[in-house]
């Protein structure tokens, strides 16, 4: 019995997933999808160029919504030069403040 329990608990544990605070990305050869916040935002250029890599080409941002549920969309081109000027890359922040400053009070960002 004892055993029986012992290795109920050690499956569930292993057949559980894991919650990191990744975000959730969607993507094949043409681009992608992944969850907004702060922290993806920060690490926005190397997720992309993480999906991208698996099919040899170059990531590029091409939008950010910066509110909880929407998401950071990017494209996978063969060369970065690619219609450039047809779809601009879009600026992501490079770092997550930890406090913002609101109406003179200072509110902590969620992450």
């Amino acid at each position: 019995m004892r055993w029986c329990s012992v290795l109920l608990i050690v499956g569930i544990g292993i057949s559980a997933p894991s919650v990191r605070g990744e975000p959730f990305v969607r993507s094949n050869d043409t681009g992608g999808i992944f969850s907004w916040s702060c922290k993806a935002e920060a690490e926005a250029r190397a997720i992309a160029f993480h999906e991208c890599a698996r099919f040899d080409k170059y990531p590029r941002i091409t939008s950010v919504h910066r509110r909880y549920g929407d998401y950071i969309a990017f494209q996978c081109l063969w060369s970065p030069k690619d219609a450039f000027y047809q779809i601009p890359p879009v600026g992501v922040r490079s770092s997550c403040a930890a406090y913002v400053h609101r109406r003179g009070r200072i509110v902590k960002a969620l992450d």
